[in-house]
């Protein structure tokens, strides 16, 4: 049912700005309404777009409970929609004129096309080695220790806090002191302070809450690659962060090189765990 809904807000969301951009293009309505005079329609992808990135973000939170491993797969996911997303928007500010400075924005475009199939390509291979992502712990395991029953409400706890947390970072985020009014004109300038201060918090609680799972596991079990493998995901984690404060090519890299480790992290882990099974 939830997920029916996202699906129907991404789509009135991508017609109502799409059809504002149109009006806009026609004159019938002022530009500013729109977001600026002389828009490519393409630029309305950027909406029903968020509206996805942040039922990932909820998905994110969802799957903590059941598996940590799925738990980073979501974190990733979240960074290849918003590069998804930022690519949209840079094709809708393409211009029809074939300018030296146009080639160049071509150029940076074509990396952002590699770097995408780059980090599509590590996910799979994530997911891949760490088997199926909707695997969830069975609660009602007879076998299951009070250890691993204590670390899955921990984690449920864990997942409730982080979801209202989110929930108060993005309402920060849309009336805090440094965000536009909140006006139809405003909607475009308002998505990007989202993404300059929403998504930095954010991945300062997934470091966190990392840092908090990796001591209950301790509790849970001594076994070295699992320490480690948690560990690992940490700094995959700290190096997405990282990402927010670059930009271009230097943006897509520290991203590529943070997912990558997480995949070598996980494919360490499974040939450590084979080795002792």
């Amino acid at each position: 049912m939830f997920e029916k809904a996202v699906f129907v807000t991404a789509i009135l969301t991508f017609i109502v700005h799409f059809s504002l951009i149109m009006l806009s293009n026609m004159g019938i309505i002022p530009p500013e309404i729109a977001g600026g005079a002389n828009q490519n329609p393409i630029h309305a992808i950027y909406t029903p777009f968020t509206i996805i990135l942040i039922f990932e973000i909820y998905l994110l939170v969802y799957y903590l409970p059941s598996s940590i491993t799925s738990y980073l797969g979501k974190q990733y996911e979240v960074i290849a929609l918003i590069f998804i997303r930022q690519i949209f928007s840079n094709l809708a500010s393409l211009s029809e004129e074939y300018a030296i400075v146009e080639l160049e924005r071509l150029r940076m475009l074509s990396y952002d096309f590699i770097g995408l199939l780059v980090l599509f390509l590590l996910i799979f291979c994530f997911y891949k080695l760490s088997g199926n992502k909707e695997t969830r712990f069975n609660e009602q395991n007879a076998k299951s220790s009070i250890a691993e029953k204590r670390f899955i409400i921990s984690k449920k706890i864990m997942a409730f806090v982080l979801m209202l947390l989110f929930v108060g970072l993005f309402i920060g985020s849309l009336f805090g002191s440094n965000s536009p009014e909140f006006t139809i004109a405003n909607i475009p300038e308002i998505i990007k302070t989202i993404n300059n201060t929403f998504f930095q918090h954010l991945f300062i609680a997934l470091i966190l809450s990392e840092v908090l799972l990796l001591l209950f596991t301790f509790n849970l079990t001594d076994k070295f690659h699992k320490i480690l493998r948690n560990s690992g995901f940490i700094i995959s984690t700290t190096l997405l962060k990282i990402s927010f404060m670059t930009q271009g090519v230097s943006n897509m890299i520290v991203v590529l090189i943070a997912v990558a480790f997480g995949v070598a992290v996980m494919g360490v882990y499974r040939l450590y765990d084979r080795k002792l099974a």
